[in-house]
Formats: C-alpha cells, structure tokens, sequence
C-alpha cells in the first residue's frame, strides 16, 4: 500500500510517502519543513519532490493520512483540504489523525510502561491543547481538549504521566501541585507523517466526511451592524 501523509497544523510543513507498506520492501520517504507560513505554496511541491523520490505518481496512491487539528485555524484547513482535493480527484480514502496523535505516534517519544503519554501544546491565550495515550500503545486515551494552564491540575491521572511539547513543563507543574506523578520533556515536537503513514496503512479510513478539528473559534469574526446598503441601483 501506497500512503501520502500531510501535515500543516502547526509552525511547519510535514509530508511523507509511505511505499509498499505492509510488505518486505516497505519504506518510507518524510521531510518536515519548519515554517510559519506559505504551508500552502510549498506542499505540493514538496508532495512532487518526495513522489519522484519514491518513484510513485499520484496515480500510485491508495490513501491519504492527514492531521485535522487542533492547531493553526489557517494551517489546519490546508491540509484538509489537500486531503479531500486528492479524494476527489482519485477517490482515494482519507485516514485522519489528531495533529496531537500524531506527535505521540513518534517513536522518538520513549515514555515508561507504567507511564500515560500526554501531548500538551500551547495553544496561547493561556491555553493548552491536550490528549493523553496509553504509553505503549499510543491508543488515544483521551479525545484533544482545549484547557486553561490554570486548569491543567485536572487532568492528574491515577497512574503517572510522561508529558511532552511546548506546555509540559506547566502541564507537569499543575499535576505536582496537585499531587500527581508527572516528568516533563518540553519543546517543540511536530507531527511525525512517517509514524503516521505506518498506522494509516492498517488503520480504517473515515467513513464520513473529514473535517478540521477547531477547539476555539477563529479570531477573524465578521463585524456586527457595519455591513453598507445595498445600492438601488
């Protein structure tokens, strides 16, 4: 099986190509591009450049693995919507993942086998955006949330958390003070599509449509009582 996987959440550009997957001669092929705009200028460039690597066309894909947020308002409906361009165009399944999911599914993350994994991203404005998975598994424990780094205290688990990305180190001293076992890594990590493709490969695709995952609302609202009068003309 033949795999694209997309990333635009956040403050970078993340593709892979996933070949064979399933087979002996599976590999491979991923780039993540920091940058805090132009997502949309440089992807299918970068889709064209790790195609030819991989020496696939786009006629060789079976599906698309895609992050749906939580993330940028903007960043997000990029990546979805390049999904559903190529679903359209191929008619090819979508199999999405939370952009939080997919920084967990990195094997570069070595949490403990008694530990919870917590992403824990900030979100700004005081805010976090949170999942926590099983340590070993990686299965989803928990569905993305938006929560206040006042807050982050509630989220103390009974078995001890192993917390990563730009909150963790709030995240870990909210549980502390609430009694809790927390060890934090922070910093940034970004969606990993190389884990992701792997797992879409055997994972079910969407059955409705895909849409972004936004846990707040856009900052950009249309202004109440300023709209002009029709001309009658």
């Amino acid at each position: 099986m033949n795999v694209l996987g997309l990333d635009t959440c956040f403050p970078a550009l993340g593709v892979a190509v996933g070949v064979a997957l399933g087979t002996p001669s599976a590999r491979i092929l991923s780039r993540i591009e920091p940058m805090a705009t132009g997502h949309a200028e440089r992807m299918f460039p970068l889709i064209s450049e790790l195609l030819a690597e991989a020496t696939l066309s786009t006629g060789d894909l079976d599906r698309i693995a895609v992050t749906i947020g939580p993330g940028s308002f903007t960043g997000t409906r990029i990546g979805v919507a390049a999904a559903r361009a190529f679903k359209f165009a191929r008619n090819l399944p979508i199999v999405p993942f939370t952009s939080l999911e997919a920084i967990a599914l990195s094997p570069r993350i070595e949490s403990g086998s008694a530990e919870d994994l917590a992403v824990a991203i900030d979100a700004h404005r005081g805010e976090a955006y949170v999942q926590i998975f099983d340590g070993v598994t990686r299965a989803p424990v928990t569905e993305p949330r938006i929560v206040s780094i006042s807050d982050l205290g509630s989220l103390a688990r009974s078995r001890p958390l192993f917390v990563v990305g730009t909150a963790a180190e709030a995240f870990a001293a909210a549980v502390n003070a609430v009694g809790g076992t927390v060890r934090a890594h922070p910093g940034m990590l970004f969606p990993d599509m190389a884990a992701a493709v792997r797992c879409a490969a055997t994972r079910h695709p969407a059955t409705l449509p895909v849409e972004p995952l936004y846990l707040r609302p856009p900052d950009a609202k249309p202004q109440e009582g300023k709209s002009l009068e029709r001309s009658g003309a």
